[in-house]
């Protein structure tokens, strides 16, 4: 079993403390970004000093999660990577309908597929950097599109193709149990899918019903003072926890200049650690931070045996 880092692969247990879903650089479509200003994150310095400080406060690993239609810069996260001590996972996948490019109406569910697979095991865009993670995602609250309907297929072929783990965004929370019963439909075991961004739609009964099918669960909207309350996220945590849903990782999806200390905002990786840790006790941080993501993420590349 490895995960796969931008530099290349890695034992498991090299991990260390991880935040399941980050950002460090973006670059949305012009229609977006002309539409919100802090969107784009694109300074090399700054994401090795925000790596930097997490690794300052015991941090290890980031999982980077900015797609192809997102803006995704493969050579920016190997020369961030490179200078750090810090593991960065790159995406492979699109992050939501909105944002795909035009190319995803004319191709096929294979060529899609395929290009997934290929940043998975030969590069991205050219690079030396391989994908460690599949990301699918979905951009309305009310139904999945016909057009991510398609990428869905698409990214479990890529993941059955490769065993890399799938991480998806929820649009507000929401159609995780609609992602989940798409991918069983598809021949993915929900073990290897991790629902993104549950903490934005604080419903208990549908977070347990959704920790009840097998997947795992991300609450990574931790200190946004937009949403619900970190009170709130650590009680629904405790509370599954106590009723044995413990397949749960942390982060806080900090993809503005407006989040992150070196564009000056806050909390930034460091600050977004110690606030969410100063709420728990060390054995929930160690099970949160380190072993579930150790299990989540690591994959044994089809064919490798």
């Amino acid at each position: 079993m490895i995960v796969r880092t931008v530099l290349g692969d890695i034992d498991p247990a090299e991990l260390g403390q991880t935040l399941c879903h980050e950002h460090l650089f973006t670059n949305p479509p012009a229609w977006a970004t002309h539409e919100d200003s802090d969107m784009v994150l694109h300074n090399v310095d700054n994401a090795v000093s925000e790596l930097d400080d997490f690794m300052a406060v015991g941090g290890g690993a980031v999982i980077e999660m900015t797609t192809a239609d997102y803006g995704r810069n493969a050579e920016k996260l190997l020369a961030a990577a490179s200078r750090t001590a810090v593991h960065v996972v790159s995406a492979s996948g699109y992050q939501k309908g909105i944002y795909y490019p035009d190319s995803v109406e004319t191709e096929s569910v294979d060529e899609l597929a395929q290009r997934f697979v290929e940043d998975v095991t030969v590069g991205i865009d050219g690079t030396t950097a391989r994908a460690g993670v599949i990301k699918y995602g979905t951009c309305r609250t009310d139904r999945i599109r016909d057009d991510e309907e398609k990428v869905q297929k698409a990214t479990a072929q890529a993941h059955l193709a490769t065993g890399a783990p799938i991480s998806t965004h929820c649009q507000a929370g929401t159609l995780g149990t609609v992602q989940v019963a798409g991918f069983e439909d598809h021949g993915v075991d929900p073990n290897r899918v991790l629902i993104g961004h549950v903490d934005r739609n604080l419903d208990y009964d549908y977070i347990r019903t959704l920790a009840g099918t097998g997947v795992w669960l991300g609450f990574d909207h931790w200190t946004k003072p937009k949403y619900p309350s970190d009170d709130i996220r650590i009680s629904f945590v405790e509370k599954l926890f106590d009723e044995g849903f413990t397949k749960i990782m942390v982060s806080g999806d900090l993809g503005r200049p407006s989040y992150q200390p070196s564009y000056g905002g806050t909390p930034g990786f460091a600050g977004l650690t110690t606030q969410v840790q100063g709420r728990m006790n060390d054995k929930l941080i160690h099970q949160l931070f380190v072993v579930n993501p150790s299990q989540f993420f690591a994959f044994e590349p089809v064919g490798s045996r």
